[in-house]
């Protein structure tokens, strides 16, 4: 299923950068759930500012485990050459398998910046931050991007060429454009267009919501692999089911007990890594766990609600037990 790029092993699922998502702990989480199968997926750090690493203004973002070094992407975003390949630098010294360049973000205060989405309107400066980043690091460099600014200039044609000649190793696409953001439908097509002028690898990015939807986004765009992203938010079992159904495994559907009990240890995992201040960063997740439960409105809100490790451990301690 894996083939390598530069030494490097590519895999056939990408779990992309999410903000207050892609953390230590979650990928702790989700390289425990997977096991054995994790040597099917690429795993990223949040997004982080090129800036950031330069002044040190967040380094937990980059922070990685000593059984992640040379196995997880840091994934990057600015719009300087400069203070790119500097932060890119930084990024492999402390251990990155890879560098991701943001260009597909399309959050406002991000593509304000000229950062991001940004760039996709700006492809010669976008050439030049990928030449000077691959000229800072050894280890494989990459881009995730979008199909273009709006509807009425999808470039990405142009665009990924730019980017493959400056050499990029593989590219993640998202099937929207920015304006679209995450509403709408994700266009495989258009990524199988893209796909089929590349040479290098692509993972098709955008409503792959299950196993059967990345196995015919596959076969929709004859892309590499798939990147999932919004749907293993305090799913990721969804990624493994993934991985199994590719590799033409049988797989279960999640009881609400593991669910429980997953969401248990993630709470776990949270207080050990930050204190209380972890706990907080988990509750994107937590309407996901107790979904399928008998009263998930009632849990769901109790776990909004509460504000501390112990809070949150009874509630989850509670709903265990109303399961027959």
């Amino acid at each position: 299923m894996a083939k390598t790029i530069n030494n490097h092993k590519l895999e056939k699922i990408y779990i992309p950068p999410m903000a207050g998502v892609t953390d230590l702990v979650f990928r702790r989480l989700i390289r425990r759930v997977l096991g054995s199968y994790s040597q099917f997926v690429r795993l990223s750090t949040e997004m982080i500012s090129s800036k950031g690493i330069l002044y040190q203004t967040n380094p937990s973002r980059m922070r990685l485990s000593d059984d992640e070094k040379e196995k997880v992407i840091i994934q990057l975003f600015g719009h300087e050459p400069d203070t790119m390949a500097t932060a890119a630098k930084i990024a492999e010294n402390a251990g990155a398998a890879g560098i991701d360049i943001n260009m597909g973000c399309p959050v406002p205060k991000i593509v304000n910046g000229k950062d991001g989405a940004a760039l996709m309107k700006e492809p010669c400066l976008a050439e030049e931050i990928v030449r000077e980043v691959k000229k800072a690091v050894k280890i494989p460099v990459s881009v995730k991007t979008r199909l273009g600014w709006n509807e009425q200039n999808k470039n990405i044609l142009d665009f990924a060429l730019k980017l493959q000649d400056a050499g990029i190793s593989s590219l993640t696409l998202h099937g929207r454009t920015r304006s679209q953001s995450y509403t709408g439908v994700a266009d495989w097509d258009y990524i199988a267009k893209v796909n089929n002028i590349l040479d290098i690898p692509i993972f098709a990015n955008g409503d792959i919501t299950s196993a059967e939807k990345a196995q015919i986004a596959l076969e929709r765009t004859s892309c590499h692999g798939v990147a999932i992203a919004r749907a293993c938010i305090g799913n990721p079992w969804m990624i493994l089911q993934t991985v199994k159904h590719l590799l033409g495994e049988t797989y279960q559907e999640i009881s609400p007990r593991e669910k429980l009990e997953t969401a248990l240890i993630h709470v776990e995992l949270a207080y050990e890594d930050k204190g209380e201040k972890g706990i907080q960063a988990l509750k994107r997740h937590f309407s996901k766990y107790v979904s399928g439960l008998d009263g998930a409105a009632y849990w769901r809100q109790a776990l909004a609600t509460a504000d501390n490790y112990l809070a949150m451990t009874n509630i989850l301690k509670q709903a265990l037990q109303t399961l027959t």
